[in-house]
């Protein structure tokens, strides 16, 4: 598999991601940073993250969603959130599908647990 080109911040990682995921990611950019201000924006291991101490969240683009993932694990509320909602979930992480809009609540919902 061919890797993706080296990016130095944010908007370089949009720029370079699938046309599609380009919009959730510039959404859950203005949502991280308004809801986390005092975090941090850093690129690690080629992807956007924003930290504050040990707490992070970070973004990624794949083939068919954008991944938005937090340092700490997502409470029940959210999960059963996530799920009414028909968003997949991972432990510390929330799938937003390319071909559904972002739940700005719940990525909100998401984004406090950290907070």
């Amino acid at each position: 598999m061919p890797s993706r080109p080296k990016v130095t911040d944010t908007t370089a990682y949009i720029k370079q991601a699938a046309e599609a995921a380009q919009p959730i990611l510039t959404t859950l950019v203005q949502l991280i940073t308004t809801e986390l201000p005092d975090f941090e924006a850093k690129i690690k291991w080629n992807l956007p993250f924003y930290q504050r101490d040990k707490q992070y969240v970070s973004i990624a683009a794949y083939k068919a969603h954008v991944s938005l993932s937090i340092s700490a694990d997502l409470d029940e509320a959210t999960l059963a959130a996530a799920k009414a909602a028909g968003y997949p979930t991972g432990q510390k992480r929330l799938n937003l599908p390319l071909t559904q809009p972002v739940p700005t609540a719940l990525v909100q919902q998401v984004l406090q647990l950290i907070a």
